[in-house]
């Protein structure tokens, strides 16, 4: 955490990145809440949560794991089940939805934009676990 010095001696700015990988662990933690231990999940593993919601483990790794969310109530601009690609990172306690755009659209972007649009899309997934958490 960033502690500005700058300001009022009790004024505490947080580093942006640092509210990332706070939101990225969030993120984490809800994920565990609705499928239990991460670990013990393989490729091919798949979970019906509650009637419209069905996660995937697409990819395995040592330290990672890559999972979709098919969310059937949700649809996108063509009427399709909305899909959220999530990578987790099992060494870190850490759960980012994936854009599979990203690396080379932030390398030519300006850094604060890639932060601005990682915290929005992480927010989005928050909001999406936490309201699949409450019917699950």
């Amino acid at each position: 955490m960033n502690l500005n010095t700058g300001g009022t001696p009790h004024s505490i700015e947080r580093d942006p990145f640092d509210q990332l990988m706070d939101l990225y662990e969030q993120n984490y933690i809800l994920i565990r809440r609705l499928l239990g231990d991460l670990r013990r999940l393989a490729p091919g593993d798949e979970f019906t949560l509650g009637f419209s919601v069905i996660a995937r483990v697409t990819e395995r790794g040592r330290f990672t794991l890559e999972m979709t969310f098919t969310d059937h109530e949700v649809l996108d601009s063509r009427q399709r089940p909305v899909t959220l690609r999530v990578r987790i990172y099992l060494d870190a306690r850490s759960a980012e939805l994936h854009d599979p755009r990203h690396p080379a659209s932030c390398l030519q972007a300006d850094r604060s934009e890639c932060n601005q649009a990682r915290q929005s899309r992480n927010r989005m997934l928050q909001r999406w676990l936490l309201a699949r958490l409450r019917r699950h």
